[in-house]
């Protein structure tokens, strides 16, 4: 039972990197920032370094106190005007990354997603394309992907650093951004908000696809599942059936639980536990028989549901979910 390699998903969302339109201007803005408040620390700094050699005791001279003035007007007048100064340079291009970020370009097509914070992991909506996922965000390349983002318990935060900016989800209340990818890749993404147990395990993943895959992907997303093709994946139904379903959807199935997440095509992603693990069948396993080790403080609780699994209907419900894509 090892988690995804942490370090290497923290170098993937760095914001140096960056392959989304708001991602580059916030990059601007920092470097921008960053050169302005370097001119002047290096002008003051000088400044100080001058007049700290320039004016120090010569060895053997007397030390005396130099003459002692109030101060100049006109000097400290125009200390101030170039302080504004310096704060209006660093406002303009501030200012103007607000207004790119607030709203997409209106000359290209825009696709809508909702994505809906849980402890922990995330859900997201297509609802003009009837498709419901976890933890996997599919979008197109070079397209504005409008994002609702909402919370269903505490307050969460949705941030792809290589793709846009931060943005909380707040229970009862509907926060907006938008977001694109400039090539196809795999981003990382994260809860930034503290809240509860398992937040630094609050991950997801961004699959950004050329439109010819995004349309492959979305024409699979929205078949129903795939049924069981042989008698372990029939049992394996049949068990997710006594108890699973209550929690979980399964689309094309009788499985409608809104509690956890939908897992119509789970057998496509490729992580586990909202990217903590990789999706195989050692790694299922455990996280069936073990939940709360593999994610402590997760909802998966088989035993508050009276949930006993035998080794052979576990291995078939393993084999059922893998089947699902």
């Amino acid at each position: 039972m090892y988690p995804l390699n942490a370090l290497a998903l923290m170098d993937a969302q760095s914001t140096f990197d960056v392959k989304g339109t708001i991602g580059q201007e916030q990059l601007t803005v920092f470097w921008f920032t960053v050169g302005v408040s370097a001119f002047l620390l290096l002008t003051v700094g000088g400044v100080f370094f001058y007049a700290l050699f320039r004016f120090r005791a010569k060895p053997g001279q007397d030390f005396a106190v130099p003459e002692q003035t109030h101060g100049s007007a006109k000097v400290e007048i125009a200390l101030i005007i170039a302080s504004c100064l310096l704060l209006l340079v660093i406002a303009v291009p501030n200012a103007k990354a607000l207004f790119v970020m607030d709203k997409p370009p209106e000359d290209k097509p825009a696709m809508k997603v909702i994505a809906i914070g849980h402890q922990w992991w995330w859900e997201f909506q297509y609802p003009d394309l009837g498709i419901t996922t976890a933890n996997e965000l599919h979008i197109p390349t070079n397209t504005a992907v409008k994002v609702d983002i909402k919370a269903v318990d505490v307050i969460h935060s949705f941030w792809v650093p290589r793709l846009a900016g931060k943005m909380d989800a707040v229970p009862g209340q509907i926060n907006q951004m938008w977001l694109d990818a400039k090539e196809p890749g795999k981003y990382n993404g994260q809860c930034t908000e503290f809240c509860g147990d398992s937040h630094a395990q609050m991950r997801f993943l961004v699959f950004a696809h050329d439109k010819a895959d995004f349309d492959k992907w979305t024409k699979s997303e929205k078949a129903d599942a795939a049924k069981p093709d042989t008698v372990a994946q029939v049992n394996g139904e049949k068990v997710f059936m006594q108890g699973c379903n209550s929690c979980h959807a399964i689309k094309g199935t009788n499985a409608m639980g809104i509690i956890g997440p939908n897992l119509t095509h789970f057998g496509s992603r490729t992580s586990l536990g909202a990217v903590m693990y990789e999706n195989n069948t050692d790694n299922l396993k455990n996280w069936i028989k073990f939940p709360q080790q593999m994610k402590p403080g997760n909802l998966m609780k088989l035993e508050q549901a009276n949930i006993v699994l035998s080794d052979r209907d576990l291995a078939d419900l393993v084999a059922y979910l893998q089947n699902l894509k």
